[in-house]
């Protein structure tokens, strides 16, 4: 849109502007680096429903209290001059237009936001910078929509939407049956980890998405920052000199940020299987022919991760089957890797070494219980659930070269799928429709692993070697158990040769823990 005013002829900065402004009521979000116009298309959408609804209410919020008022307000004053609203009590962050209608301007940094959220009545919502938003923030506003009800719809509006679908208006009041207006809940933001619930819940390639949110409306619109044509040339300029790892989030908008990132699984990692026959032909080929592994990371209140992983003859390991689940007993989850791991026998069990401590599990039959005694426990849980593990090598910064060696495409590599030339040696199966035990947060979290900020110095982030805890692991360390257990690359044994190497060292071990846990 032209920044000329709300006066000017409309003129949009972009095509994604212009889609962010007209979709709805179904929630939407725009995802965009710096200057892409996200913020102008939904400060726009905001005055035209509280002008289009009389005595309609809505929310812009930030989280910030500053930068409410530095950017999103400012963006705003430039759609709605003084003469559009009868008031605007900034203190108390209150707009009213002069057909009764009203905007609340709300920041999060007040402690108790979440029991003033409970306490609204909004037929609409925009969050500015969404990704600094807890997401139970979002949950909140949503179930707070559509409370407003001295909203009311003009009889031109509702004959417009009749001429123009033939439809009667299907927006009304559930016991009154009076016209009301559609609700919308909007979101900008900039790309952020595809660990976040914005891209869960939004972005096309999430595989929650796909199962849920698209079902239900959820939208994302994307934003280049260089397509914007009212954004001064000297501050295209800079975004041209920006660095790279910075440019592919705030200039290009892509998810996934790669600031010290300490892993990069490439698509040629990334196996998809579109029909079941191909998906169920390639696991034959994997039990047919390679060694297979599981590994375990175990959680209390945090999910439980078990992967699984075949190794073939020419050194390739395969991570084909995610089992992911929080909040649930050591039956449950040995029953359900018992159901996954069906027909097939395995090289080697290995878990997070945290599940050997003596009292992790409590106190049982008089002595103290193990973790690990609870998952090979053949008295009291089933014979057939039960699951020696061996302890896995929780060396992290030895690990982490190791797994960028086996991520790494080598050009002299032939791909064991695509048989083309160029490609790395881990793969993980991905989860589709056509094979739903495939690999999620175990390509999610591996991706997402960064290392730990300390300080910046000259405008540049500096970064440790610790890797950064808010990260989520669960689905990563097991990544990191199975391959600190693998010989270097330049030494990789064949199948036969296996019981004379490293992993037939851990059969062994493993059957003499199974053997005295009886």
């Amino acid at each position: 849109m032209s920044p000329g005013g709300a006066a000017a002829p409309l003129e949009w900065a972009n095509a994604a502007q212009r889609e962010a402004f007209i979709a709805g009521p179904s929630p939407v979000c725009a995802s965009g680096g710096w200057g892409s116009s996200k913020t102008y298309a939904f400060a726009l959408k905001a005055l035209f429903l509280s002008d289009h609804y009389p005595r309609n209410r809505g929310l812009i919020f930030r989280r910030v209290a500053k930068e409410l008022r530095a950017t999103t307000m400012a963006t705003f004053r430039k759609l709605c001059p003084e003469g559009f609203y009868e008031s605007w009590n900034q203190q108390d962050g209150l707009l009213r237009l002069h057909n009764g209608s009203e905007i609340l301007w709300m920041h999060m940094e007040d402690p108790d936001v979440a029991n003033v959220i409970r306490g609204l009545e909004i037929n609409w919502f925009f969050g500015d910078q969404a990704e600094e938003i807890e997401e139970e923030i979002f949950d909140l506003l949503l179930a707070r929509l559509g409370r407003w009800d001295q909203a009311t719809v003009p009889e031109a509006v509702i004959a417009q939407h009749v001429a123009a679908t033939g439809t009667p208006w299907p927006w009304v009041h559930p016991t009154t049956g009076r016209p009301i207006p559609p609700t919308y809940a909007m979101l900008a933001c900039n790309p952020d980890t595809d660990l976040h619930w914005i891209y869960n819940r939004f972005h096309p390639e999430s595989p929650e998405w796909q199962e849920r949110w698209a079902k239900r409306g959820y939208r994302m619109i994307f934003f280049d920052s260089m397509s914007n044509k009212f954004l001064p040339e000297q501050n295209k300029q800079a975004l041209r000199e920006m660095r790279e790892d910075l440019a592919r989030r705030y200039v290009k908008g892509l998810w996934g940020i790669p600031e010290g990132l300490i892993h990069n699984v490439p698509a040629e990692s990334v196996l998809t299987f579109t029909r079941y026959e191909e998906a169920q032909a390639f696991l034959d080929h994997l039990r047919a022919t390679c060694s297979l592994f599981r590994v375990l990371d175990h959680g209390d209140t945090s999910p439980t991760c078990c992967l699984w992983f075949a190794v073939d003859r020419d050194g390739n390991a395969f991570c084909y089957r995610e089992y992911y689940q929080g909040e649930k007993l050591v039956s449950h989850h040995r029953e359900r890797v018992f159901e996954l791991s069906e027909r097939e026998s395995y090289t080697w069990n290995l878990a997070d070494p945290s599940i050997f401590h003596k009292g992790t599990g409590g106190q049982k039959r008089g002595q103290f219980w193990t973790v690990a005694d609870e998952w090979s426990d053949r008295i009291e849980l089933p014979d057939a659930t039960a699951v020696a593990w061996a302890p896995g090598d929780n060396n992290e910064l030895g690990t982490r070269n190791r797994i960028n060696e086996y991520l790494r495409v080598r050009p002299e590599r032939v791909h064991p799928v695509t048989k083309e030339k160029g490609a790395p040696r881990l793969f993980f199966l991905a989860r589709t429709e056509a094979y739903p035990h495939g690999c999620v947060h175990a390509i999610r979290q591996t991706r997402a692993q960064k290392r730990l900020q300390v300080t910046t110095a000259g405008g540049s982030k500096l970064w440790s070697d610790e890797r950064d805890p808010e990260i989520v692991d669960h689905a990563y360390d097991p990544v990191r158990y199975f391959i600190a257990s693998r010989p270097p690359i330049a030494a990789e044994p064949t199948r036969q040769a296996a019981s004379n190497t490293f992993f037939g060292k851990q059969r062994q071990l493993a059957k003499q823990l199974a053997r005295r846990q009886r």
